[in-house]
């Protein structure tokens, strides 16, 4: 075989298996390409009816959340078993809202959980406040609830909270001492409700507001709302624990009978002087009476007239001389009323009563319908229970709209036997109530103007209160006002014009009531002091000698004042020596629950329950 005959050979096996490779690899890329347009032509399906295939990365964590679902259905289980044996499930809506939460909702209730426990001094009162929650009354729940009923219930009672606590503001203290003393609240929570500089509105928004985040966030909302409910009791804010209660229970919550039952007893620890707490009355409320109050009024006034018609048609009175008895009441002219009938008699007294004011009426009806004494006493007892519970700034809201559709006999008139008061008082005025403003004018007025005014209008603008008083009396006010204006001055009274004559007594933007009380302590007025202390005064503020009001009544032998500073919040203080020691003794007031011994840079603080 010849060489060329070789090498043809061998060329032709290469192409043999180069053809053949060739065939191979166009197979292969044939079988790539038709099992990928496969691959694509099932995405677009799948795409197309809405299916969502997981990323082998998510695949853990689904199984992790489908075991986390597993799992809070079955704590709820085993939950609702002891609720369903002692009847006290919630309600129907509330379980099918627990069972159909989502693992989504667990994890933001988890991560509010953590957000919360992580806030600065959240930490100190996590453990204890759990630990307290068979204890508090309220049945439990073991997961957070943003929006528990407890949350709930809080949010919409914020403002009345805020404003009870504001019109009482030695309480909040008190309020404050036991929340942090049971772990309620954390320990920078109760420094800034502690700091008195701040103004008892200021202090109580910022106690509500914590608790709120607190009933928000926290992992059993029940047991801190409880301990907020025994709380009130304990500080004498009786009705504000029931109202809570009562909301709650009107959204499907349970409380524990046994606290609704609790009924303590306020005692001072220190002090003989019983704690002052005013139930205020909400906004709502206080809308709510003055309409009766309105209705009531209307009613009597008729029938007061009605009676003087007969005793007059009887022979029983005469008109002229109950215009005369009237007249030398009002210290005014008689030549200034008009009697030609019972009703122009009335219709010419306008000017001197109103629905707050029944000063003259009652003063006619006990001199000649004494029939009629027992009702109008009840209403006048009414008047005084309002105004005992009622804020100005709340009267404020609604006295111009109510003024505008009263009945003749209950709307205040001008005449010329009347001039305008105006006095204008410190914002501090608004959330003081108007018991408190008829006494102030009882004590700098005497009770001949006390009786005899009436509320024209408040307005806003610092607390604007307009009167009506008899132009008789208007030379003798201005004479009392010129000889009292530095007493007024401490009780927040800004000005008063009487007529078209200005006084001013404080300016506008002293806001210092601290100074007013160390002043009223020395001057040794009682009335003051009292007064300062429901403005929100700091018992325990330091005079330029360093000396607190308590220490400044020890000074001046001030003893019932001393009782109403200690009853107030303040401190009594003292020092004991003991070898090369020297000890700070701070004896706790009748609304604190902590007692401070200090050595140099070392404490000691005494916990009282």
């Amino acid at each position: 075989m010849s060489i060329t005959s070789i090498v043809t050979r061998v060329e032709g096996i290469f192409e043999y298996f180069i053809e053949l490779f060739m065939l191979e690899c166009s197979f292969i890329w044939l079988l790539m390409i038709i099992v990928i347009s496969l691959l694509v032509s099932i995405c677009i399906a799948m795409i197309a009816k809405g299916l969502k295939v997981p990323p082998l990365s998510r695949a853990t964590s689904l199984e992790e959340e489908k075991q986390k679902q597993s799992s809070s259905e079955h704590n709820q289980d085993q939950q609702d078993e002891p609720q369903q044996q002692s009847h006290e499930i919630i309600g129907a809506s509330l379980d099918e809202e627990q069972q159909e939460s989502s693992p989504d909702a667990s994890e933001q209730e988890q991560v509010q959980q953590e957000t919360f426990t992580s806030t600065k001094g959240q930490e100190e009162c996590t453990s204890s406040v759990e630990q307290k929650g068979t204890s508090t009354g309220v049945q439990q729940q073991s997961t957070p609830e943003p929006g528990s009923l407890q949350y709930i219930t809080m949010k919409e009672m914020l403002a009345d909270l805020v404003d009870l606590l504001t019109g009482n503001p030695p309480v909040i203290l008190s309020l404050s001492n036991h929340l942090f003393s049971h772990g309620i609240i954390p320990h920078d929570v109760y420094n800034a409700v502690a700091h008195l500089n701040h103004t008892p509105n200021e202090r109580a928004t910022q106690l509500i507001n914590s608790l709120l985040t607190i009933i928000q966030t926290h992992s059993n909302p029940n047991s801190v709302f409880s301990s907020l409910i025994t709380a009130l009791q304990k500080v004498g804010l009786k009705n504000m624990a029931s109202k809570l209660m009562g909301k709650l229970k009107t959204k499907g919550g349970h409380i524990d009978p046994n606290l609704e039952q609790q009924q303590p007893t306020i005692t001072g620890s220190q002090s003989s002087t019983p704690t002052t707490v005013i139930e205020l009355s909400s906004k709502s409320e206080v809308a709510t009476n003055i309409g009766s109050l309105h209705s009531r009024f209307s009613s009597l006034d008729s029938k007061l007239r009605g009676e003087i018609v007969k005793r007059v048609q009887n022979g029983e009175a005469e008109l002229i001389a109950i215009a005369r008895n009237a007249a030398a009441y009002l210290k005014i002219p008689v030549s200034s009323l008009k009697y030609g009938d019972v009703d122009e008699l009335f219709d010419s007294l306008q000017p001197h009563y109103d629905f707050f004011s029944c000063g003259v009426l009652k003063h006619l009806t006990d001199t000649y319908l004494s029939n009629a004494q027992t009702e109008l006493t009840q209403y006048i007892d009414s008047v005084d229970k309002f105004s005992e519970l009622s804020q100005l700034k709340h009267i404020r809201s609604t006295i111009k709209e109510k003024l505008s559709s009263l009945p003749p006999a209950a709307s205040p008139t001008t005449s010329n036997q009347t001039k305008p008061v105006v006095i204008k008082l410190n914002d501090r005025w608004e959330e003081m109530t108007l018991t408190n403003f008829k006494r102030v004018l009882q004590y700098y007025f005497g009770h001949v103007v006390t009786d005899i005014f009436t509320i024209v209008e408040i307005d806003k603008g610092s607390v604007i209160i307009t009167l009506l008083l008899p132009t008789s009396v208007s030379q003798s006010l201005i004479d009392d006002i010129n000889n009292k204006k530095n007493s007024m001055s401490r009780l927040g009274i800004l000005e008063v014009a009487i007529d078209k004559n200005t006084i001013p007594i404080r300016r506008e933007d002293d806001d210092n009531f601290n100074t007013s009380l160390q002043e009223s302590v020395k001057a040794g007025d009682s009335f003051e002091v009292s007064m300062l202390l429901q403005l929100g005064a700091d018992p325990n503020s330091k005079d330029e000698r360093g000396k607190s009001a308590v220490e400044i009544a020890n000074e001046g032998g001030h003893t019932q004042i001393k009782e109403i500073l200690l009853t107030g919040g303040g401190e009594e203080t003292g020092e004991l020596k003991w070898d090369n020691y020297s000890f700070l003794l701070k004896k706790p007031s009748s609304r604190q629950s902590n007692g401070i011994f200090s050595s140099g840079t070392h404490h000691l603080i005494l916990r009282t329950y």
